[in-house]
């Protein structure tokens, strides 16, 4: 991983296999300081590499954009790109570029070669309600890292392995390929396939869709057009990078003017189908990290209460909503020290007394 090194497979080949050995999450790439791999949450510096020099930084840029010279110039000239690398062993990563300060950096996300089973990722039983239904806006927010791709991943492929339906997917950029089974796939990449989140949204109006997966909800426009998706008998998915339901909602209100939010509230209220909010925490055995979720469905009771504005009382239906399939956070960490699988002290700072 030096500057001077004679193995036959590319720079970043070499720092990706490390990655991938390590079972690194992200890699961290920054001109003028040690390549960085965050393990299990932990972010620490591989010194042994040495530090990264322009004239390295500029060689895993090449490598990084397989040599691609109007690429390499525009994100020379942007100084921000987005785009996906597949590195040698098939594990695909999706990748930021950036300056700072003048400097050139990329963060490396190391994406699941194959969708992780429910199951497997621990979602609450309460998750499998979404698996049927037909039309409305399903939401998986939480922080940068807290695993809402995979997840959502997880539950589009078990609706792919159990529904005949046609699934649509906007990515900036695509992150996980998936197979047909009983479903079929329409993957589009922004900046690839369309110019937008906004354009390929309309246009899917015209491609026979029952299922659209946005990859994030970016802005005021993307949020409208998912919910005119959710409005004409679409089922539509996306992410947020908000902590809990009422958060969600919030965000999804203060995209739009102050002059139409009550009429946005109204909208949600009627297309919004449900929250799954998740953070990952430290497991007590000290072997990674394990998730605590908060699903919120939208009731009538929370309905009103979101066409109302009075968000305050949704925590509250939460509480009381397990026989319709909801959980709080805090109980659902609850439940992992109950199982021995996490412990109080390490999640407890992520609540209030009100909570």
């Amino acid at each position: 991983m030096s500057e001077n090194a004679t193995a036959p497979v590319s720079m970043i080949e070499q720092i990706l296999a490390h990655a991938i050995s390590i079972k690194a999450s992200d890699v961290h790439l920054s001109e003028g300081d040690f390549v960085g791999f965050r393990v299990h949450g932990e972010l620490s510096k591989f010194e042994q590499g040495g530090k990264l020099t322009r004239e390295i930084a500029m060689k895993l840029c090449g490598e990084l954009l397989l040599g691609d010279r109007p690429k390499i110039d525009e994100f020379l000239a942007k100084r921000d790109t987005d785009f996906a690398y597949i590195s040698a062993d098939g594990t695909p990563f999706r990748v930021n570029g950036f300056f700072k300060l003048a400097k050139m950096g990329f963060v490396l996300r190391r994406i699941e070669r194959e969708a992780k089973r429910m199951e497997d990722l621990g979602l609450p039983e309460g998750v499998k309600k979404i698996l049927t239904a037909k039309q409305g806006l399903f939401l998986i927010t939480g922080p940068t890292g807290s695993g809402k791709s995979t997840t959502m991943v997880s539950i589009i492929d078990r609706i792919n392995e159990t529904r005949n339906e046609h699934i649509i997917t906007i990515e900036d950029p695509v992150e996980f390929i998936f197979q047909d089974k009983s479903s079929i796939f329409s993957q589009r990449e922004v900046g690839r396939d369309t110019d937008s989140f906004v354009a390929a949204i309309r246009a899917a109006m015209r491609e026979d869709p029952d299922i659209v997966m946005v990859g994030e909800m970016r802005d005021k426009e993307t949020v409208e057009a998912a919910l005119n998706l959710a409005e004409t008998g679409h089922l539509v998915f996306s992410t947020l990078h908000t902590s809990g339901s009422v958060q969600t909602i919030n965000r999804l209100v203060q995209f739009f003017h102050p002059d139409i939010q009550n009429q946005v509230r109204v909208r949600i209220g009627d297309s919004l189908l449900g929250v799954l909010s998740q953070r990952l925490i430290p497991r007590a055995d000290g072997a990674g990290r394990v998730a605590i979720h908060e699903i919120m469905y939208v009731t009538p009771a929370i309905k009103n209460l979101i066409k109302s504005g009075d968000l305050v009382q949704i925590n509250n239906n939460i509480e009381l909503g397990t026989q319709d399939g909801m959980i709080s956070m805090k109980n659902s960490a609850l439940k992992l020290v109950e199982k021995g699988i996490a412990r109080e002290e390490d999640f407890m700072g992520y609540f209030t007394n009100d909570d």
